[in-house]
């Protein structure tokens, strides 16, 4: 692997990070529990925009 390559994984896993801690920030906001509470409310607005997520997703949200 090229330093390139090490900055990049760098890179995305602090994008991942941001994007949990957005998560979060609403879900506290909310006082959301988990996932499971809102996935009634994902689904039918990610399954409108379908490309967005794919169906092993929403599958996922579903259980």
């Amino acid at each position: 692997m090229e330093k390139k390559d090490i900055v990049s994984i760098a890179e995305g896993l602090r994008l991942i990070e941001m994007g949990v801690e957005k998560i979060q920030g609403v879900m506290r906001e909310k006082k959301i529990k988990s996932l499971k509470d809102i996935a009634a409310e994902l689904i039918p607005f990610f399954k409108e925009d379908d490309h967005e997520l794919t169906d092993s997703v929403i599958k996922r949200l579903e259980k």
